[in-house]
């Protein structure tokens, strides 16, 4: 039948489909062949494949401000997302991994280097200890499975040049706290070695002075150490504590991208048979650009040493 002929009892010749389909066959690409609309008067049908929009109460929500999705009447709306706090709590652990990093045997000064305050054999010899990583510290600090950034080869290499003899390093990262709201945690990193140590204040001394070393270099990815490393009592071991900033390279003001720097304490002790540095952070604090307390990260530390520290 042509397409210019009438079509069946008189009614209106039919009209070719898209592309030049016949009516009633499939159209391109496969798709099923579209329902004639009815004629004038007659609601107009939806397309297959596209559900029809309803109104009233059944109609779709609309967004609401700052894009949140409402809920239907009568029902509790989801919470919104946490505010950038997994995002500031990755910037923190960003700049720890950038504190702690060894390439080049970073902590150590080396032999024949001078170290900041000179050495000091003064230290007692308690007898042979080893360093351990229990699952939990401090009551409430959980190791973190898979975390490792200690002591390389390199770094041991240049240790023993120091006057660590047989040293086996270890290192740990602890947290605290509810893991949904991360921002309110805490968080230990420890890295050490144990073995035979020839004068523990020497080898702290040179520690803090490569630190400090490394960071006025214009490569610098340890942060910029604030004032000297200031002493406290450890129980008959040597053990000092300074303050460092880390800058953030692209903060964001007032967004989730972070303040514009952060600082945390380090905290470096010595004996006859282990070095160890601990880094506690406090997550609120360190986002703030707020100085941590140096006495405070000292007592964990001691606290912290006294746990991980047992006789070999």
């Amino acid at each position: 039948m042509s397409y210019n002929q009438p079509g069946p009892y008189g009614g209106q010749p039919q009209q070719p489909g898209p592309y030049g389909q016949q009516p009633g066959q499939p159209g391109p690409y496969g798709q099923q062949p579209q329902a004639p609309q009815p004629g004038y008067g007659y609601p107009q049908q939806a397309p297959q494949g596209v559900p029809p929009q309803q109104g009233g109460y059944s109609q779709p929500q609309q967004p609401g401000p700052y894009g949140q999705q409402q809920a239907p009447y009568g029902q509790v709306p989801p919470p919104p997302p946490p505010a950038g706090g997994g995002k500031k709590t990755g910037l923190i652990i960003g700049a720890i991994v950038a504190l702690v990093a060894i390439g080049g045997g970073v902590w150590w000064f080396t032999a024949g280097k001078d170290s900041s305050g000179g050495g000091n054999s003064a230290v007692a010899d308690d007898g042979a200890h080893k360093l351990v990583t229990p699952e939990t510290v401090l009551s409430d600090y959980k190791k973190k499975a898979g975390a490792s950034d200690g002591f390389d080869d390199e770094a041991m290499k240049d240790a023993e040049k120091d006057g660590v003899k047989n040293g086996t390093p270890v290192d740990a990262e602890y947290q605290s706290g509810d893991e949904s709201n991360p921002l309110a945690g805490k968080m230990i990193k420890f890295m050490g070695v144990y073995g035979e140590i020839d004068d523990p204040s020497k080898v702290v001394d040179g520690m803090f002075a490569k630190m400090k070393e490394k960071s006025a270099s214009e490569q610098s990815d340890t942060g910029e150490l604030v004032g000297s490393p200031k002493s406290f009592d450890a129980d008959g071991a040597v053990l000092k504590c300074q303050e460092t900033v880390i800058k953030n390279d692209s903060p964001s003001s007032g967004s989730a991208s972070g303040p514009k720097e952060i600082r945390m304490p380090v905290c470096i002790w010595g004996d006859k048979s282990t070095i160890g540095v601990v880094i506690p952070v406090e997550m609120a604090s360190a986002i703030t650009g707020k100085s941590p307390s140096l006495e405070d990260a000292a007592d964990t530390t001691t606290k912290f040493r006294k746990e991980v520290r047992v006789k070999a």
